[in-house]
């Protein structure tokens, strides 16, 4: 198949909640007189040092938010470009999940030179009326803040337009007052007990009792210890820290990572919240995230360890020949291996299970079949790393075939019995991982788990598209209407299903048109997000007649608004593997009803 990321967290998504502010006057809430303060090697500072027509800059980080991990390198050269011009710059780490060591052991990791700040009970935050991070203040001599808020607009940082901090920071050096004075910045919520100017109004609803059931459906599969999410949530200490980011993540329906709306089409491994689940998160969290009685909290649901292989022991465990070096910081990748494994015979595989090498950096993993293997013979052994990279997650596999794929919260599953993907003699395995940056050297070598279908085989598992390569996306316009229909040749059952599009696209739904004139809704994405890509399996298979209609609608927005606009102006966009082309597809994962193995060969 062609270009299908599958996630962690949707940093283009939450950078969609920027938002400028023009202020008037002084925006902060306090800070109208010198201020002291102190770093981790114990040196003593104070506003009162700040040389007149300069300023102090606080920049606010955290270990465990992927936001501020993938902002760490722009803070850096902010500080190296600004701090001869006689700025100061401090780090500040206000989470109480951060301890004062590990702070400075991951700021050395990531060759940060500015002084280091632990902001223990959130005190110097308070003052600087900061409430995410990554978060910027500038405070002046008198220490009063002249700016306060995001960095830059966007967390791709080839996509800036806008640098608010650089900003500020010449409006000082030229004497004259910043221009903007507050934006509204976005990453991940700084925990307080009790929010600032707020009368906290204690809650009904308790973690014990009410959130803690709601974050082990939904959450825990991958915020757990050693697992791919940045931090965990399984406890209550760890749960009420990131509360108040519980809360903004799960009411804009950036977390849990689950796009396919109620109602159209019934699937497997569901983490959709309620409204009343989003309101009992949102009113714990407000209300001082209280416990609750741990006698009122049900058993937890028993999981599989980190690092083992949950369908048991694997008939085939392969990787690629050698670890895989990525880069401190730059765009992300998305890398082919041809794994070490050949095929003399054809093999029908029932289950793929995926192990991250570094869950810090993989973000998600397809396993393609390379039917003749040319495609891997072709491309392997060009560069000194192994495997190939390729752009913006296309496969560069002349063919639509492909094994599974894995994104965190995702579990394996065996195909039911007498289903099995078909992998036919001679052919490659190509396991392609999208990387994610965290601002150092990183290295990986993940792991691929093949099962081996019991016999009888009596079915295969096909995967054939329904799309439009043949649309003109005009610039400056939203709501861009894409069709593409699809009449079916045979009595097929659908098991799965894909959706796929690119940076512009923002809804998909996908409908079968019966031959009596039925309608059965297969899918419907209603807010699409290129990082949250997903293999929907369908509780139960769906039965579709010889002659059903198979109807995809998508939408796109080529226009400035859109936050995951790849370019800057819009230009006219068509089909491309590129990212910044686009694709209308829906992937479908089908048997063709009554075709016997034997048959295999003249299916599509």
């Amino acid at each position: 198949m062609r270009s299908a990321p599958l996630p962690l967290l949707s940093v283009v998504a939450i950078a969609a909640l920027a938002v400028t502010c023009v202020a008037a006057g002084k925006p902060a809430p306090s800070g109208e007189t010198a201020f002291n303060w102190k770093d981790l090697a114990n040196r003593s500072y104070s506003t009162s040092d700040i040389v007149p027509g300069k300023a102090d800059v606080f920049l606010f980080t955290s270990m465990e938010c992927p936001i501020a991990v993938k902002y760490m390198p722009r803070l850096l050269r902010m500080n190296a470009a600004y701090a001869p011009k006689g700025i100061r710059f401090f780090l500040v780490n206000a989470n109480p999940a951060d301890d004062a060591k590990s702070f400075a052991r991951w700021s050395r990791e990531r060759k940060a030179t500015l002084p280091l700040v632990k902001d223990d009970k959130t005190a110097l935050a308070d003052r600087l009326g900061i409430t995410m991070t990554p978060e910027a203040a500038v405070v002046a001599p008198d220490g009063t803040v002249v700016y306060r808020g995001r960095i830059d607009d966007n967390v791709e940082e080839a996509k800036v337009s806008r640098r608010d901090l650089a900003n500020a920071l010449d409006d000082v050096l030229a004497g004259r007052p910043v221009k903007v004075t507050r934006v509204l910045p976005f990453g991940c919520a700084i925990f307080r007990d009790r929010p600032a100017g707020k009368v906290a109004v204690r809650s009904p609803y308790t973690w014990a009792k009410d959130i803690s059931p709601i974050l082990e459906r939904n959450c825990v599969t991958c915020h757990r210890k050693g697992d791919v999410a940045p931090f965990p949530l399984d406890t209550y200490g760890q749960a009420k820290v990131w509360a108040a980011a519980i809360k903004q993540y799960t009411t804009r329906r950036i977390m849990p990572p689950w796009k396919a709306q109620p109602g159209h089409g019934e699937f497997l491994d569901t983490r959709y919240l309620t409204d009343a689940e989003l309101r009992k998160i949102a009113v714990w969290a407000d209300g001082g995230a209280p416990q609750g009685a741990l006698t009122d909290r049900p058993p937890a649901p028993k999981r599989y360890a980190v690092g083992d292989w949950p369908l048991g022991k694997p008939d085939v465990v392969v990787q690629p020949v050698r670890p895989f070096h990525l880069e401190a910081e730059g765009a992300d990748v998305y890398r082919n291996f041809t794994l070490p494994v050949d095929f003399e015979q054809d093999r029908y595989i029932s289950a793929f299970d995926f192990k991250p090498g570094n869950r810090t950096i993989v973000h998600h993993m397809i396993a393609y079949i390379d039917k003749d293997g040319s495609t891997a013979k072709e491309m392997d052994n060009r560069e000194t790393e192994p495997g190939w990279s390729v752009s913006g997650g296309g496969s560069g596999i002349r063919n639509e075939d492909w094994g599974d794929g894995w994104a965190p919260g995702m579990n394996p599953r065996r195909f039911t019995p007498g289903l099995a993907v078909r992998v036919p003699k001679g052919a490659k395995l190509v396991l392609q991982v999208h990387y994610h940056k965290t601002g150092k050297p990183e290295q990986d070598q993940s792991q691929l788990a093949l099962y081996w279908a019991e016999p009888p085989v009596r079915q295969v598992l096909h995967t054939f598209p329904i799309g439009n390569a043949e649309f003109v996306l005009k610039p400056d316009v939203a709501d861009q209407v894409v069709n593409a229909d699809l009449t079916l040749p045979w009595n097929v059952t659908l098991h799965q299903i894909l959706p796929h599009m690119h940076m512009l696209g923002t809804e998909m739904r996908v409908r079968a048109i019966l031959p009596d004139g039925t309608e059965r809704k297969l899918i419907h994405i209603k807010d699409w997000d290129f990082n949250w890509q997903m293999n929907y399996r369908y509780r139960e298979p769906v039965r579709l007649p010889k002659g059903t209609r198979l109807l995809l609608t998508a939408k796109y927005d080529n226009t400035t608004r859109n936050p995951r606009q790849p370019s800057n102006p819009p230009r006219e966009v068509r089909f491309g593997e590129q990212t910044n082309d686009e694709m209308c597809f829906a992937f479908l994962g089908f048997t063709i009803d009554g075709m016997s193995v034997r048959q295999v060969s003249k299916a599509p």
